[in-house]
């Protein structure tokens, strides 16, 4: 499970537009950089919550982290670094999947589909025959 010590952290990351695999990277990586520093404070002679204290001091704040990853632009998504290009191919994307859509939906829902044409098609012979029947006694009269 992962540790919710970064948290506020990470979603900060993410929403700054940081690619999730350098998120995640820098993450592990902070949480590597304070167990160390938190050892070595204890190795030093300092109490477990005086060592935890000093090991997130030494680390920094976390705003000033963000900034740091966050003002590197290949740390960044590409959709991020090149708004206009994400939207041409997210449209261009879109324009070419909307023609396959119904066919998927068609593969998907072949049962239901097959009934329904089996209705229509009993339906539509039911009133054929009926309106022929109705012009015969018409013709008959």
């Amino acid at each position: 499970m992962p540790s919710t010590q970064f948290e506020s952290l990470r979603l900060e990351l993410l929403r700054g537009g940081a690619a999730p695999v350098y998120v995640a990277r820098t993450i592990l990586e902070l949480e590597e950089h304070l167990a160390d520093l938190e050892s070595d404070a204890l190795a030093s002679g300092r109490g477990a919550e005086d060592a935890a204290e000093s090991a997130r001091a030494a680390l920094g704040s976390e705003r000033a982290i963000a900034t740091a990853v966050l003002s590197r632009p290949e740390l960044l998504e590409w959709s991020t670094r090149w708004p206009r290009v994400a939207s041409c191919v997210r449209s261009a994307a879109t324009i070419g999947v909307l023609p396959g859509l119904p066919l998927v939906f068609c593969i998907e829902h072949r049962p239901e589909l097959a009934r329904w044409g089996a209705a229509l098609g009993v339906a539509a012979a039911l009133v054929g025959a009926i309106l022929t029947w109705l012009n015969f006694m018409i013709a008959l009269a």
